[in-house]
């Protein structure tokens, strides 16, 4: 008799056991939470600030402003992550933050641009600090099995914030309250930090561990660390070259949807079909393994260049926003192994360093490529940058694949 094999079922208990954790829980919803409240503000803001001012040039200046911080935040993060714990390093960015949004809010009213600005940019460094704890934090808080899965909780919750945001941003601009929406992220963290707080004190000292196994807690022992990991390196390059692309591609999606007929409004079509797909990516690779492998990025990258070149050559608008949608699957799959490879392949004691550099890396080639974006485009069309984008995932697919293929170096804790 010929059995009809079983359809894969997606095993709901091994998807949410991190969430078992009390730990882990009140990380993750208190970063959820978190990042629906930054979402709802920067949307609310862009609008406030296009509806003060009327430039398209002054919401540049606020993106840039939300993007230069970040990259010292990273260096910053990278200098203290390891030497205190990583429930301290939440709730004290969470406070930061908050206080900075405080002085966002005073702009609102008063309707100072540069005021805004200024706690604006203060409030993306405080936030940035928060972000590396928490994606150094899971190893301390579920058991290694659970690992993906717990990496998956957190970036699809940073999806669905994204998305919940943006949409109350869109009704509360709608009523004419942008400061409503400002206050509201003043809850969000009230609420996060509320959260942080109950985390369990268990292993979460890395101060404490270091001093067992003796060691060097500073920014240049990590970037001694990261040089000598030849998989750390090819995890880094991985990162560089995804955020080089995706930094192309976003500044680009305004006029090649405008050109497919969708006007100012493709741009906001675009994220949420990249960010839906971005979710389903994640849900399904968790559902697929418990544990992720290094070289899955190269082949996520791949994925993502061919995608890439059906994005640009699409005819119509419909297969544009499908292109973009699954090429937000193989996004969030390369995000979600992104975060497992460095907890993985980096010890214990320089995981938040590790984040750290990454962070920084992340942000300026995301920088440099909204720069570039403009001038890549004056070569051709609107295509132009997402095909260069195509031929830049694979090219950095390759070299992530001839890193890893490399024999490893033993890292150097000095």
């Amino acid at each position: 008799m010929i059995r009809t094999p079983k359809k894969p079922t997606i095993d709901t208990n091994r998807l949410l056991a991190p969430l078992r954790a009390p730990g882990f829980r009140r990380l993750a919803v208190g970063k959820g939470v978190s990042s629906l409240g930054d979402w709802l503000m920067v949307a609310a803001l862009v609008g406030w600030v296009y509806g003060r001012s009327h430039s398209t040039g002054a919401v540049a200046a606020l993106m840039v402003v939300r993007l230069l911080p970040p990259i010292l935040g990273g260096g910053i993060a990278s200098s203290v992550a390891d030497r205190i714990s990583r429930k301290a390093l939440l709730v004290g960015s969470e406070l930061g933050a908050a206080v900075a949004v405080a002085g966002v809010l005073a702009g609102v009213l008063v309707e100072s641009l540069p005021l805004v600005f200024v706690a604006a940019a203060l409030c993306g460094l405080a936030a940035t600090t928060g972000a590396v704890a928490a994606n150094a934090f899971p190893p301390l808080l579920v058991k290694p099995e659970q690992l993906t899965g717990a990496n998956t909780i957190l970036t699809v919750a940073q999806e669905i914030a994204m998305i919940l945001g943006a949409v109350l941003a869109g009704v509360v601009l709608a009523a004419g309250a942008a400061p409503l929406a400002v206050a509201g992220n003043l809850v969000t963290y009230a609420i996060a930090v509320a959260l942080y707080a109950r985390i369990p004190r268990s292993d979460d000292s890395i101060v404490a561990l270091s001093a067992r196994r003796g060691g060097d807690l500073g920014l240049r022992a990590g970037l001694r660390y990261l040089r000598s990991s030849r998989a750390l390196l090819g995890i880094a390059a991985s990162l560089a070259v995804v955020t080089l692309a995706t930094g192309l591609v976003n500044a680009s999606l305004p006029s090649f949807f405008a050109a497919r007929g969708l006007g100012t409004a493709g741009y906001g079509y675009g994220l949420a079909a990249l960010a839906f797909g971005s979710l389903i990516g994640q849900l399904a690779l968790d559902a697929a393994t418990e544990r992720v492998e290094t070289r899955w990025l190269a082949w996520s990258m791949a994925g993502m260049a061919a995608l890439f070149v059906c994005l640009g050559a699409a005819p119509s608008a419909g297969l544009a926003l499908a292109a973009l949608g699954l090429f937000g699957c193989a996004n969030g799959v390369f995000e979600v192994v992104l975060l497992g490879a460095v907890q993985q392949e980096a010890d214990q004691r320089f995981h938040g360093r590790m984040f750290g550099l990454v962070t920084t890396l992340s942000r300026t080639t995301m920088l440099g490529a909204v720069a570039a974006a403009p001038l890549v485009a004056q070569l051709g069309t609107a295509r132009t940058p997402i095909f260069a984008a195509a031929a830049a995932l694979l090219v950095g697919a390759w070299v992530v694949v001839a890193r890893l293929r490399t024999p490893a170096l033993q890292p150097q804790a000095a």
